[in-house]
């Protein structure tokens, strides 16, 4: 399937669903207070298109969104690059990581904000929690799938530990850290906005949310503000997928080659992890 057939099919699936939700606003099933219809909703989107305020409020969830991400990888990559690198140091800390990264962030709220004080610093301190764990955890995968044959070379040709991280094992760990990336930024856009519509302190698409849900008849702007927040997650996540076909060209033709040779469409590819069982994308292990 083409790029064309998925935008094509993406598209209709999108129109289907505002159908359903227009046919059931219109037909009564629902009270109108509770799901207006969709036509109205769109409408009251594109409204607040031209609403300086609320145009001050996305900017504010998108630079506490931009600098949690930001700082997620500044500490996710290196620390997954030494992890990665220093079996000791992650056999180290393995425990701790494990304890921390289910801990959902929305919980911390109330300990984070006696710590930072309510304010874009608790934001984005949140944000920051949640989004390291994909890039963490991708960055680290990707080390242990660099093909250990490049770096025996440039061990025989006397390139240090640096230089085989720099030439071969970053290059090659580029594209999971990418992908955790994408990952990270879909998770900062939800913590951004459930952190100021939980908060309810502040500006932000969340607090616009929170504000039109305490109104008389702030449905639609409720639901406006949701479909705001969609839209930019969509547009995020499309301009990171841009990214990743130009940066990483050869990932796209080798899911492409892989789909095509597996049988019956299985995309599955299986790998040989470091102790010689074969695992599959996910990292399971698979008997031989």
């Amino acid at each position: 399937m083409n790029r064309r057939q998925e935008l094509t099919l993406g598209a209709l699936g999108v129109l289907l669903a505002l159908g359903a939700c227009e046919a059931v606003g219109r037909a009564g099933l629902v009270r109108r207070s509770y799901l207006p219809p969709a036509s109205e909703v769109l409408a009251r989107a594109v409204e607040l298109a031209a609403d300086r305020a609320f145009l001050d409020d996305v900017a504010v969830t998108l630079r506490a969104w931009a600098l949690g991400l930001g700082i997620a990888c500044a500490i996710a990559i290196p620390l997954g690059l030494l992890l990665g690198s220093v079996p000791v140091v992650d056999d180290a800390v393995r425990a701790v990581i494990e304890f921390l990264r289910p801990l959902p962030s929305v919980a911390l709220i109330p300990l984070v904000s006696l710590l930072l004080g309510s304010g874009t610093e608790t934001e984005v301190a949140l944000i920051a929690y949640a989004s390291i764990w994909p890039i963490l955890f991708n960055t680290v995968y990707g080390l242990g799938e660099t093909a250990p044959l490049a770096k025996d070379t440039l061990r025989a040709f006397g390139f240090g530990r640096l230089s085989i991280l720099l030439r071969v094992e970053l290059p090659a760990t580029a594209p999971f850290i990418a992908a955790g990336l994408r990952i990270s930024a879909a998770t900062a856009l939800v913590l951004a906005t459930a952190t100021e519509l939980l908060s309810g302190f502040g500006q932000g698409l969340g607090i616009f949310i929170a504000q039109a849900q305490l109104a008389t008849d702030g449905t639609r702007d409720v639901l406006a503000g949701v479909v705001w927040a969609g839209v930019l997650g969509l547009v995020i996540n499309g301009v990171l997928v841009w990214g990743e076909r130009r940066a990483f060209p050869w990932r796209a033709g080798a899911r492409g080659a892989a789909g095509a040779s597996a049988p019956g469409g299985l995309r599955t590819r299986r790998r040989f992890g470091r102790g010689g069982a074969r695992r599959d994308d996910h990292g399971e292990g698979v008997s031989s």
